[in-house]
């Protein structure tokens, strides 16, 4: 993933800054996927302050940087003002939505529990989600946020990318929520390496006006 960026983020350049946002996903999901590594070897280790650690460095990347940077991204290299400013109020849910999941944790990391089920790791904050019913809630709107966005940009690549995106999110609610926030993040790390493939397509369009 992180090395998909070497590509995306020099095609980004080429076609115009305003798709830098999106070519730094491969980046950032690389490092969120890092982070999660010392996860898994803080598990192994029995150290729980090293998985608490790294465990806040990816939830910061699962909790707030996605839902901000997502919408922002396409924001960004939306070429329509009505959109834009949808986009952009999407940006601000994603920044209040955001705070409310890891703001908690972030003052107060121990409430926050690891443990493994089904060999993947499950983050849970009971103080927050004290039944099934509210994490749906929540997991609902957080998907919202995401893929609303990429669905309806006016790049046909990127609405790609948004339909790619919301299948993952589907397969996590229904094949593995015991684990949503993990499993997820890993569909979509992998999913992000599509970047390559929607840069390159509006470099052999730059100049002209994206379809509706």
């Amino acid at each position: 993933m992180i090395a998909s960026s070497a590509i995306t983020i020099p095609l980004a350049w080429r076609v115009g800054v305003r798709f830098l946002p999106l070519a730094t996903y491969p980046l950032f999901f690389g490092m969120q996927q890092v982070a999660e590594g010392f996860v898994w070897l803080g598990i192994e280790k029995h150290q729980g302050y090293e998985s608490v650690s790294a465990a806040m460095v990816f939830l910061f990347f699962a909790y707030w940087f996605w839902p901000t940077w997502v919408p922002f991204s396409a924001a960004a290299c939306e070429p329509y003002r009505f959109r834009q400013r949808l986009f952009i109020a999407f940006t601000v849910l994603g920044i209040a939505g955001g705070s409310l999941l890891y703001l908690p944790i972030m003052l107060n990391p121990s409430i926050l529990q690891i443990d493994l089920i089904h060999n993947s790791i499950r983050y849970l904050n009971p103080e927050m989600f004290t039944n099934e019913t509210s994490k749906m809630v929540a997991r609902v709107i957080y998907a919202v946020i995401i893929c609303v966005p990429l669905l309806l940009s006016s790049h046909p690549k990127i609405r790609v990318f948004g339909l790619l995106i919301l299948i993952s999110v589907l397969a996590g609610f229904f094949f593995a929520s015991h684990a949503f926030t993990s499993i997820w993040c890993f569909f979509a790390a992998g999913l992000s390496a599509y970047m390559i493939v929607v840069l390159r397509s509006l470099e052999k369009k730059t100049g002209t006006a994206p379809a509706l």
